[in-house]
């Protein structure tokens, strides 16, 4: 018993140092960003002592500003749901596969974009959507176009990219929910004369519900602050949140206003990922009532 005591104590002594780490290097420039958002500035953004609330007005009150948290909102909901439908066959597959070489196949290909930086990434993307790429050569050569198509900024090509960036995230939650439904109740269902869809609906997708909402949320965070992809794929020119707090900070270097439409943007996505959330625990709640 002592000594199962004392290998608890130092396994907490080992989790403490880390766990302070992760803590400290979270919560203090929050805090510090929070404290700039709250600071007046002068005609030339020079930050002044004192606080006010006038930087989150101007975030509100201003249609480029708040509008960049809508598109950021806008664009990471249309990601989420991408993700998850793109990532449900694959997490099905990792899961269930009996297969060895195909699953280690799928799940090298599948986590390859996180294998590499997102720089290399953005600019292959610009390689493949130029008017040179091969996007538009197949498209000129199959007779569908006669003129290279703008696909380089377009929201779409930035969309895909953005997809294409954070799809590994939801196939690994899924894959972890998807795995632990047990097989049995698969041959239940089966057995009671359940079809494939009716089992997907009444079996898998309820069991799958920890997966689906861990994904989203994992993948709606990431995309309301997505910065480098769209800014090289797409240009500095988009309405997108990140592109805008950017531009507030190293343009216009007005940082108290970039630091409050940050804080506008982590909490909109809170309330976002808090939302989702509470709709898990409510159908975990309904499906064992």
């Amino acid at each position: 018993m002592a000594a199962t005591r004392t290998r608890d104590l130092r396994g907490h002594v080992a989790a403490i140092v880390p766990t302070a780490f992760v803590v400290v290097a979270f919560l203090l420039p929050l805090v510090g960003l929070l404290l700039l958002s709250l600071r007046p500035t002068d005609e030339m953004n020079n930050v002044l002592p004192g606080f006010t609330g006038a930087q989150y007005a101007e975030v509100f009150g201003t249609s480029y500003l708040w509008g960049s948290v809508v598109e950021s909102l806008w664009l990471a909901v249309r990601v989420s749901l991408t993700c998850l439908v793109l990532a449900f066959p694959l997490a099905w597959y990792l899961a269930r596969s009996t297969s060895a070489v195909g699953k280690s196949l799928v799940f090298v290909i599948t986590l390859s974009p996180l294998l590499t930086s997102e720089v290399v990434r953005s600019f292959g993307w610009r390689v493949v959507m130029s008017g040179e790429g091969p996007v538009n050569v197949t498209l000129q050569a199959l007779g569908l176009i006669d003129e290279s198509l703008p696909l380089l900024r377009s929201p779409w090509t930035v969309f895909l990219a953005v997809v294409h960036v954070l799809l590994p995230f939801a196939v690994l939650a899924l894959s972890a929910s998807l795995g632990a439904i047990d097989n049995r109740l698969l041959q239940a269902s089966a057995d009671l004369g359940a079809g494939a869809l009716r089992t997907f609906r009444s079996v898998v997708l309820p069991l799958a519900t920890p997966g689906i909402v861990a994904a989203t949320v994992i993948v709606f965070s990431l995309s309301m602050g997505v910065y480098v992809t769209p800014l090289l794929v797409g240009g500095a020119n988009q309405s997108l949140a990140g592109l805008r707090i950017q531009t507030e900070a190293m343009v216009a270097f007005d940082q108290p206003r970039a630091a409050a439409l940050s804080f506008v943007l982590l909490a909109v996505t809170l309330a976002v990922c808090g939302l989702v959330g509470l709709l898990g625990r409510l159908a975990e709640r309904g499906r064992r009532a």
